[in-house]
């Protein structure tokens, strides 16, 4: 038997997952996509025909992503959405190390912040974890899903 998530450490997971992907999603989709691509291109994963559809597209779904877990919308859904960005994350940044590519950041974060490729590759592994805890801590009591589910009121309806 596995140990319950406490409802505050899968709140906080959640938030902290969440804020940081609507950061970044925002500070990217701020600028060009032309700029984002640039980033993309450089770690040498996709097609060339490829990099601006996902320097376009991604910082949205960060974003939606990002608000999903925030809100508690879909929550389990939301956190292994949220778990797979942070996977191919880690995939782009091992495979730029060991590729010898040398970047002057890992482009996480647009112009916002400046990680280099280790401290990219230590906040992404965090992250996944945290997105585990918000995954095994669904359904979350202060979630749009548990309001949906008429759960708001914290008492069981129908259950005594």
């Amino acid at each position: 038997m596995s140990a319950k998530i406490p409802p505050a450490a899968g709140l906080a997971a959640r938030v902290l997952v969440g804020a940081v992907l609507v950061y970044a999603g925002a500070t990217k989709a701020a600028g060009p996509a032309e700029e984002f691509a640039i980033v993309i291109g450089s770690y040498d994963l996709l097609p060339r025909d490829m990099v601006l559809t996902a320097a376009t597209f991604l910082p949205w779904v960060e974003i939606f992503v990002g608000w999903s877990l925030i809100l508690g919308l879909r929550l389990k859904v939301a956190a292994a959405a949220a778990g797979s960005l942070f996977a191919a994350f880690l995939f782009a940044l091992l495979t730029v190390k060991a590729k010898g590519i040398e970047l002057p950041n890992c482009g996480c974060f647009g112009d916002g912040v400046h990680l280099t490729l280790t401290q990219g590759l230590i906040f992404d592994s965090a992250l996944a974890a945290l997105c585990w805890l918000a995954w095994r801590s669904a359904p979350a009591p202060l979630s749009l899903d548990s309001w949906a589910e008429g759960g708001y009121t914290g008492r069981d309806h129908g259950k005594r």
